[in-house]
């Protein structure tokens, strides 16, 4: 097992111990053996924004993080997939980069985003939400949200932690050797032959989003070439392109995936905005539609929008125009099959 494996495999371990089924804090999901991907359900007041635009009180909300490649050297991807509204919380991204260390076990990230979710945590200096730091530097009062104490969920993530996690971690990910003299004569020699490439290394550029300084080794460039953190990069649910919050950008209103420009299709029906996944073409007036507003013929199987079809009076299937047949005498429709 390689040394990533047997950290993710500590870090399941104990998160099943620090949150077990029954509490405010769940496990509802885990994706991969092991476990590189969990979904959390955290039953905490917090805040939404609802249809109009007005700030209310939500208890349930569901996060994911994900582990990557380069984990725990690089800090976990988090993200909510249910909407929050909070300073440092963006659709895409949970901002926790900047406090993220090699030797933080998985239970207390888990735990600084329940802090967040109940208000008692955030940071209205360089927030990924600007209307939420404005209403949070307007509505202090107000806060918490929550007044939970998480102090009990941090005493069993501490306790949790391993000796080897411990230890510091080298850049290849493995544990420093027992041979102290070793280490501090390797390190100098590398130090000494780097110089150069450290202070390239150490130079930085600001993020387009959130406006924090990246070093230039760790930026990213969104699809549309913005130069972007690790924490305001996203993936286009379609097409996999990377995108930041500057690019155009929509939401299915099927799927609520974040989807690219190029790859948004606009229902000609209800007039939302759909992905490439849900969205169709009417077999009668070519237009696009979405999976709410689509129909099948029952005698063609072909896909028609709404205003296509007609409903059969007699077997009450969803035909196109072109199977559909007028009721001799009546104002009524039937299709071919029951009206030959």
């Amino acid at each position: 097992m390689s040394i990533r494996d047997k950290r993710l495999q500590s870090d399941y371990l104990k998160m099943r111990e620090t949150f077990p089924d029954k509490g405010k804090i769940k496990i509802l999901q885990t994706f991969g053996n092991p476990p590189d991907k969990y979904q959390i359900e955290f039953t905490i007041n917090s805040l939404v924004l609802n249809p109009k635009g007005i700030v209310i009180s939500k208890n349930k909300h569901t996060a994911e993080i994900y582990l990557t490649a380069k984990y725990p050297r690089q800090a976990p991807q988090c993200r909510m997939l249910t909407p929050v509204f909070h300073p440092n919380i963006a659709p895409h991204a949970i901002c926790i980069g900047d406090h993220w260390a090699v030797g933080e076990s998985l239970p207390h990230l888990v735990i600084r985003i329940a802090e967040m979710l109940a208000y008692q945590s955030y940071n209205l200096k360089s927030p990924l939400n600007g209307d939420a730091a404005h209403w949070t530097d307007k509505n202090r009062f107000k806060l918490p949200t929550d007044r939970t104490d998480f102090t009990s969920y941090f005493e069993k993530s501490t306790n949790n932690i391993s000796e080897s996690e411990k230890k510091p971690i080298t850049d290849d990910c493995t544990v420093n050797s027992a041979n102290s003299n070793k280490s501090i004569t390797d390190d100098s020699t590398k130090n000494s032959a780097n110089s150069n490439k450290s202070e390239k290394d150490d130079s930085t550029t600001n993020c387009a989003n959130c406006n924090k300084p990246v070093k230039d080794s760790e930026l990213l460039f969104c699809s549309s070439k913005h130069p972007v953190c690790i924490d305001c990069a996203f993936t286009c649910s379609e097409c996999g392109k990377v995108i930041c919050m500057k690019c155009d950008t929509s939401k299915c209103s099927i799927c609520n995936n974040t989807i690219c420009a190029q790859c948004i299709g606009k229902c000609s029906i209800c007039q939302n905005d759909v992905c490439l996944s849900h969205s169709k073409t009417c077999s009668i007036c070519n237009k696009n539609i979405c999976d709410n507003c689509s129909k099948t013929c029952y005698i063609c199987n072909k896909n028609v929008c709404d205003k296509c079809s007609i409903t059969c009076y007699i077997c009450g299937q969803a035909v196109c125009s072109e199977h559909m047949k007028k009721i001799p005498g009546t104002s009524n429709y039937a299709c071919e099959r029951c009206q030959p």
